[in-house]
């Protein structure tokens, strides 16, 4: 062996690794990416405010109706005057959540590429998986209508999936009175319950052979009466609620803040990362994903729980 030993080197592909994660733009681009394909309870609450100050003041809807209704009105006369019944004022305050998750040199040596995808994705996920029990958390209190299921939706017997889901349906509709029209157009349960729900044999057995939609053929929940069906892990679930039928356009609305912090990378309307070396010195990278924002429901009656599915 050679004295002094030589230098240690570099493989390329280890450089160009690091000169990625040295690159913020990329390392937001993937957690991005990441991250779209995760999101369910953004997705359920569509409106977006910008949080001035990290406070938001709404109204929660006690009524969709109107204090009258419209009137015959003569020549040259005055129309009536109809007024909104009064909202509930409520005020929410957004909350900053993030973490860092660390990544090793000897991971990006031994494992390159799908190492660095693995912590980016563990980050990532971590986060959104954390943001959606939050937003969930706030829909389940809020939401305080339910539909008991016919039967356990495991029972093949007894179960009658479809009528619950259409029943729950229709009291959503019935619930948003004259004025509201509600349009629900989202079914929210677990993954087990999903595939009892599109494996019921009352609903395969009426499905189009020809259609994408078919569950046999494209292995996805897709539709079901009018609803996208959206699975999570169990454990995503508010606890109490088996399913949950909503109009995501006027169930309700995040709030987000702009924090303005020149580290970090991305929209503050979403995830956001910083990337950096461990400032300990302690040869690894740290991956921090944050999101500030707060979920509020201010049209509670836009949706409803099944109960009674397991």
């Amino acid at each position: 062996m050679p004295y002094p030993a030589a230098p240690p080197t570099l493989a390329g592909e280890i450089i160009t690794i690091n000169r990625a994660l040295k690159n913020p733009t990329v390392v937001q681009k993937q957690i991005e990416t990441i991250a779209d394909q995760q999101m369910v309870g953004e997705k359920l609450l569509t409106g977006r405010v910008t949080a001035q100050g990290g406070t938001v003041l709404y109204g929660v809807d006690t009524s969709m109706d109107l204090d009258r209704g419209p009137r015959a009105v003569s020549a040259g006369a005055e129309y009536p005057r109809a007024l909104p019944k009064e909202d509930v004022d409520a005020i929410v305050s957004t909350t900053k959540y993030g973490e860092d998750v660390p990544l090793t040199d000897e991971k990006i040596s031994r494992e390159q590429w799908a190492g660095v995808n693995q912590q980016m994705a563990l980050s990532v996920n971590t986060t959104v998986s954390f943001v959606d029990s939050v937003i969930l958390s706030v829909v389940s209190a809020a939401v305080t209508q339910t539909h008991a299921a016919t039967a356990q939706w495991s029972n093949a017997a007894t179960a009658n999936t479809f009528r619950d889901v259409m029943l729950a349906v229709a009291k959503i509709r019935n619930q948003g009175g004259k004025t509201a029209r509600y349009n629900p157009s989202v079914l929210l349960t677990d993954f087990i319950s999903a595939a009892y729900l599109t494996s019921d044999q009352k609903i395969v057995q009426n499905m189009p052979r020809e259609s994408g939609n078919n569950i046999i053929q494209s292995g996805y929940f897709g539709r079901l009466g009018g609803l996208d069906i959206w699975g999570v892990p169990e454990d995503s679930m508010p606890a109490g609620v088996d399913a949950l039928v909503a109009d995501p356009k006027q169930l309700g609305f995040i709030a987000n803040e702009d924090i303005q912090s020149p580290e970090y990378q991305g929209a503050y309307t979403g995830i956001q990362s910083y990337v950096r070396r461990d400032p300990k010195a302690n040869d690894q990278y740290l991956i921090r994903t944050r999101r500030v924002f707060a979920a509020a429901v201010n049209n509670p009656s836009a949706a409803i729980k099944i109960t009674g599915t397991k």
